[in-house]
């Protein structure tokens, strides 16, 4: 269902160990925003999982998952990137959401650029003519 990269799963364990959570899981939470109503996404540990939560695992790191998003995330690919816009997770899910049809005004919601950003444009938001991600 979810796959942590190689990469991801030692920044992870890093962020474990500096956070003093070397035991407990991480989860993954699923909520509407970004461009035109696609997901956002907010990653933690927690002390235990909860009754409607599913627990997966991927390169030894249980990753809880509320049962509601299950759907939402399958398929979903977490990785840790860096650029020169800085360093972070990226949660690549291929799954359009509905709550906005997936779209990021350049129809690109899954964050796939270089920059980290929606689209693969240059142009700020100022200078798009549509407003939304700067890439119109």
């Amino acid at each position: 269902m979810i796959t942590i990269t190689e990469t991801a799963a030692k920044e992870i364990g890093s962020a474990r160990e500096k956070a003093g959570a070397e035991d407990k899981p991480l989860k993954i939470m699923v909520g509407v925003g970004g461009c035109s109503g696609g997901y956002k996404y907010g990653l933690g540990f927690v002390d235990e999982t909860g009754e409607e939560e599913t627990v997966v695992e991927s390169h030894g790191i249980k990753i809880i998952v509320q049962n509601q998003d299950v759907e939402k995330l399958k398929g979903t690919t977490i990785d840790y990137v860096t650029s020169e816009m800085g360093a972070g997770f990226r949660v690549d899910n291929p799954n359009p959401a509905p709550e906005g049809g997936g779209g990021c005004g350049c129809g690109d919601s899954k964050g796939k650029s270089e920059g980290g950003g929606c689209c693969s444009s240059e142009k700020s938001a100022s200078e798009s003519k549509e407003g939304g991600c700067g890439c119109c």
